[in-house]
């Protein structure tokens, strides 16, 4: 007689493996390029196009809809290359992608700069959405093969450096292409990116990988991924809710606190750096706080869901009350840090993803909730870039910069406030883990199910 489990066995990878002294300190070592790669790689989601909006539009002579356009075109590759990285690393592993993927990050990282034309750019950009979109996913991966029982604190620290690549992105960056221009600025990440990855090339060779694993590359595991309840209701609301959050950041955010919140470049820039360090933080701090209460779930869930209807509701609540008095500033940049906190909690989605589906697909698990994350960015960069060229006719030519009008964010704003609200009710439905692996004991469930069915028919 087959026999219920006693619990729910904990979510952990079938891939996880000891390795010697040597072998782990290379691991490691590759594991830390990895990383750093990941740091330049959110250099380049942060900075372009929205700290260098103006810069583009001026010296390009391009519309608000065709600067967006290359924030979102890195953003539409990016996310269709996390479908992609997800079935490779689970089958040949994080490191052999994050190399491949970081050849093509440092070719396109060096065109972008040296682009004279719009076209030129979105190829650059297309390269760096391919590269940069290989580098997450085989870190998570590596980080279940090398860090199995410590994944979500071992992930908090990993998100946290690599965020801080953002804050980089953000005024550091603004202070760079104001003294020596925005190509040059580029051009010296450009080469550091490069110097990465020679470094990782001289010490491939010693570092070990996991053998590759048998069988052809299928779809199958999407076509059940995108299946399964959990995953639906975690791409759904997380998804959503995160690309609010990353279109303020990185497409119209500095604009709008220079053009209405009144702030100067510097201050505006300033406000995006602290929301990528406040991001980055609460990452490393929801990492180890989720060790210390049992690995729930659902509370920072919740909050991850609920932060972005407060964020929406300030600014749509801000701009149509908005007094000349100069408190509305600090109103508008109180709610640009709470809507920072959205991406706050990837551990912790990262951990439910990895929990709600078979061991062994964190690869494929994690891909599918970036994939929707992404794509979520790059339509609602879009739709940022279109809303502001239809008030284009109220906007105002200012030192060589374009103002748009207020209509115009009171527009978007209201769009998100209406889906934060949509995604906010969809996030209840989902069922807390506590740190086990639920696609499991549904599973058995499942299978004694079926097994009870048989014997009562005999």
């Amino acid at each position: 007689m087959l026999n219920a489990p006693s619990q729910i066995p904990a979510a952990s990878s079938s891939s996880a493996v000891v390795l010697g002294k040597s072998q782990r300190s290379y691991a490691l070592a590759l594991f830390s390029l990895a990383v750093l790669i990941y740091f330049v790689v959110n250099i380049q989601r942060v900075a372009i196009p929205g700290q260098i909006f103006n810069e583009l539009q001026s010296d390009l002579r391009i519309s608000a809809s065709a600067v967006s356009t290359l924030g979102a075109t890195f953003m539409y590759i990016y996310a269709a290359t996390q479908l992609l990285a997800g079935l490779l690393v689970d089958k040949y592993g994080g490191m052999r992608v994050m190399f491949c993927g970081s050849i093509l990050m440092a070719i396109g990282s060096i065109l972008f700069p040296l682009s004279q034309s719009l076209g030129t750019l979105l190829l650059s950009r297309m390269l760096l959405g391919l590269g940069c979109g290989t580098a997450y996913l085989s870190i998570v991966k590596e980080s279940d093969r090398l860090f199995s029982h410590n994944f979500t604190q071992v992930m908090g620290l990993v998100i946290s450096l690599g965020y801080f690549g953002g804050v980089v992105g953000t005024l550091p960056l603004a202070k760079s292409v104001h003294y020596i221009g925005w190509r040059q600025t580029l051009l010296l990440i450009a080469l550091a990116t490069a110097l990465t990855v020679v470094i990782i090339a001289l010490i491939w060779r010693r570092c070990p990988k996991p053998e590759p694993l048998g069988g052809r590359l299928s779809l199958q595991p999407y076509m059940h991924g995108f299946r399964v309840r959990t995953n639906l209701i975690n791409l759904s609301s997380y998804a959503v809710n995160f690309a609010i959050y990353y279109v303020i950041l990185t497409v119209f955010g500095r604009k709008f606190l220079e053009d209405i919140a009144g702030l100067s470049p510097d201050a505006a820039a300033f406000c995006c750096t602290m929301m990528v360090v406040l991001s980055a933080l609460l990452n490393q701090f929801v990492g180890i706080l989720c060790a210390y209460t049992g690995n729930l779930r659902l509370p920072y869930y919740r909050s991850l869901n609920l932060l972005p209807f407060i964020a929406c509701s300030m600014l749509v609540f801000g701009m149509l009350f908005k007094g000349s008095g100069p408190g509305w500033g600090a109103f508008f940049v109180a709610a640009f840090i709470i809507i920072s906190m959205t991406s706050g909690f990837t551990p912790i989605t990262n951990a439910m993803a990895r929990e709600s589906n078979p061991p062994g697909s964190t690869g494929v698990a994690v891909g599918i909730t970036n994939f929707a994350a992404y794509i979520m960015v790059a339509l609602l960069s879009n739709v940022s870039g279109l809303v502001l060229d239809l008030f284009k006719g109220g906007a105002l030519e200012i030192e060589g910069r374009l103002v748009y009008p207020a209509a115009a964010y009171l527009c978007l704003y209201t769009l998100f406030l209406l889906i934060s609200v949509f995604t906010f009710r969809i996030s209840l439905a989902y069922p807390e883990s506590a740190g086990r692996n639920i696609y499991a004991g549904r599973m058995r469930v499942q299978q004694i199910t079926r097994f009870i069915k048989i014997r009562l028919y005999e």
